[in-house]
């Protein structure tokens, strides 16, 4: 589940944050982007279909959020569960690189089923296969690239939920500052 797969990205990014003391914030920067979310569970606001299949995830040994997170170490994300997911769709070249022509196919394949995420597909490939991955050098590209892919089609999702109050005002928090983190 796309989800899943970036809630353990955040997690990664977060711990990789708190090891290395703080990034350095950008100018301007509104209160509010320095608080959690509004909201108690965030993947309830757009409901984006399965990009990979539960047994992907547990064959490269991810386990399911209702099993526990598991415990991880301090620092840059271990890299070799996201090159093996990339690895069960054959988005990674022989030398554990992302083909990026690759991704640029799969996601295509993935939105045709569903239209309303085209735009969205779109966009996320323009700014994290058009150029070099956003993200601190310690994290792996295919870290990098499922955080900016899964990052894009959750703040442009087709399918927000407005009528929740919280999901509301979390799309408001995401307007106001996700032009102070350029991804």
């Amino acid at each position: 589940m796309l989800a899943h797969s970036t809630l353990l990205i955040f997690v990664a990014v977060f711990q990789i944050s708190t090891s290395q003391g703080p990034p350095p914030l950008p100018p301007n920067l509104p209160k509010e982007c320095l608080q959690p979310p509004p909201v108690d569970n965030p993947r309830k606001c757009c409901d984006i279909p399965p990009i990979f299949r539960d047994e992907d995830f547990q064959g490269c040994g991810f386990k399911k959020v209702n099993e526990g997170m598991p415990d991880v170490p301090r620092g840059p994300p271990e890299c070799s569960k996201q090159i093996c997911l990339l690895k069960t769709r054959n988005l990674v070249k022989d030398d554990d690189t992302i083909d990026r022509e690759a991704v640029s196919k799969f996601m295509d394949t993935w939105a045709e089923p569903y239209p309303e995420f085209k735009p969205t597909v779109e966009s996320a490939k323009e700014k994290c296969l058009g150029g070099e991955l956003p993200g601190p050098p310690e994290i792996c590209d295919a870290n990098k690239m499922v955080f900016c892919m899964s990052s894009i089609l959750f703040m442009e999702c087709p399918k927000w939920k407005n009528e929740l109050e919280d999901c509301r005002a979390l799309k408001n928090q995401i307007d106001t500052c996700e032009k102070y983190f350029p991804h």
